[in-house]
């Protein structure tokens, strides 16, 4: 399969094309073939992004940068600059808030709410643009798949707006020409006395929701806006969803009410964009912490989750495919977290955001059916071709781009042995310093080891001459106490002595 992807961190986009199974996180998955161009910067990145597929047949790449830019570039590589148109915003770092294609009519809108028209049927005509301004703030633009002139809009503290542009008609059926009956040239911008300015008449603007439960206004933040059932051919029966930057998810049924006939917080997050789904009772949307759900507009609940992201979800779109496809067999011997899904045309759902992965879902099942690694933040994602096939051999190893030199390459993905033998030596080398490193805090924890036992023997010796000296200074009056004792005790024997004579020399007296 092949998708396109746009890198803000360098304003490139990148052709990216694998097949399903592809994991760039395991070493031996087979791995994605990469081509990078149209390389602008990142003060020129890309905002929005669309495949036009003009009468001719031809599909281009549409694209709207930041700077006020918007360029064509063909689909296949080597994917040659088709057209440019520049000033496309005023003030130049206005941003894109929307850029749709439909009946051969390519429109754009800005922040500041200026709105441009222009007919790819004679994109050789430097006056072929019209322009309106819808007022501001704008943070979400959507036009009609199937009536290029019913556009809806909204934004910050802006309810939903449905407007009519009346310069845009549809010619009257004829089977003249072959070109003619073509419906991408039933439609056209007629030229009014007022110039290149666009007539707009205002059908349906929506009513904010009741208060709160503490009867406080509820804010008001549009961030993005999809038609539902698209068929309905009439200027005041509409079905659309939008998301807010409020968590909510709301239903309107321009027929009917106003309101919202259906209002659901699905989370504490903002809500980014919405995709659609394969039937118009189910919607994708994504929020700013890494969540992609499918969501039931009729009972309000939450159909399942697209899991794996690891940030913010900034971008997402929908494939649907023409025909079913046929059960393949991928190779088992790579071990991943990659669904072993059917290959050929599958309802897909791809994303992208600030993790640097692209990730692609199966659409009913919610299987992870490839992941790529870009190197870098993703801005705008589309898929060109879901037809995905089982390659006979092993992908090489892409080519670094010079064009890129802010990517980022995994070290799985390296293969030749030359790369290999270096990365190795280098280890290798990182080894060895390691070792000598530790041998050296060794050798310095034995040296600071002996020094300290050094100092702890001569205290110990201080300590030891301390106490000996403690030790005499007590000695010394025990011994003049027993020195003194000594004494007492021979005068006494001598005295006793003394009497016991006497007492004999009286006895011996007085007997003779």
């Amino acid at each position: 399969m092949k998708v396109l992807v746009a890198a803000e961190d360098s304003g490139s986009l990148k052709d990216i094309s694998f097949p399903f199974g592809t994991n760039t996180s395991v070493q031996q998955s087979t791995q994605p073939t990469i081509t990078t161009f149209a390389s602008a910067g990142r003060s020129s990145y890309v905002q929005r992004m669309i495949i036009a597929k003009l009468s001719t047949g031809k599909e281009y790449i549409c694209i709207a940068r930041k700077g006020g830019i918007i360029q064509l570039y063909d689909v296949n590589p080597p994917h040659a600059l088709f057209v440019e148109w520049k000033d496309m915003t005023h003030p130049p770092d206005d941003a894109f808030v929307g850029l749709e294609y439909v009946e051969g009519k390519l429109s754009s809108c800005t922040a500041t709410g200026k709105l441009i028209m222009r007919d790819l049927h004679s994109i050789s005509d430097s006056t072929n643009d019209y322009y309106t301004l819808l007022g501001e703030p704008i943070n979400a633009f959507r036009v009609h798949p199937n009536q290029p002139n019913i556009i809806a809009y909204g934004g910050k503290e802006r309810e939903l707006e449905i407007s009519v542009i009346e310069n845009i008609c549809r010619r009257e059926s004829d089977s003249t020409t072959d070109s003619e009956s073509d419906q991408s040239s039933s439609w056209y911008i007629a030229a009014i006395p007022t110039g290149r300015t666009l007539s707009r008449r205002k059908l349906w603007k929506a009513k904010n929701v009741k208060n709160d439960e503490l009867d406080l206004r509820v804010p008001v933040w549009i961030s993005d806006i999809r038609f539902l059932d698209v068929n309905r051919n009439s200027e005041t029966d509409f079905r659309l969803a939008i998301s807010t930057r409020f968590g909510h998810v709301r239903v309107y049924e321009t027929k009917y009410s106003r309101k919202p006939i259906v209002n659901v917080e699905v989370g504490d997050h903002p809500l980014i964009a919405l995709s659609p789904y394969i039937n118009d009772h189910e919607i994708i949307y994504c929020d700013t912490n890494s969540t992609t759900a499918r969501f039931n507009l009729i009972n309000g609940c939450k159909g399942g989750h697209y899991s794996g992201a690891a940030g913010s979800v900034l971008c997402l779109d929908s494939f649907f495919p023409q025909q079913e496809g046929v059960m393949i067999e991928v190779n088992e011997a790579v071990e991943s977290s990659v669904a072993r899904v059917p290959s050929g045309d599958v309802p897909l759902l791809a994303t992208g955001g600030l993790d640097r992965f692209l990730r692609v879902y199966n659409l009913q099942t919610r299987e992870l059916v490839a992941k790529v690694f870009v190197g870098a933040k993703l801005s705008a994602v589309c898929i060109v071709d879901g037809n995905s096939t089982v390659p006979s051999e092993p992908v090489s190893e892409r080519e670094s781009d010079e064009e890129d030199d802010e990517e980022l390459v995994d070290s799985d993905r390296v293969k030749t042995e030359g790369e290999r033998k270096r990365r190795k030596r280098l280890r290798t080398e990182e080894a060895l310093t390691d070792e000598v490193d530790s041998k050296s805090k060794r050798k310095k924890r034995v040296r600071l080891h002996d020094e300290l036992a050094s100092e702890d023997e001569d205290e110990d010796d201080d300590a030891d001459d301390v106490w000996n000296l403690l030790d005499a200074e007590e000695e010394e009056p025990r011994i003049k106490k027993e020195e003194g004792g000594d004494k007492v005790a021979s005068s006494s024997s001598a005295t006793q002595s003394s009497l016991r004579r006497r007492k004999h020399g009286s006895g011996a007296a007085s007997s003779r």
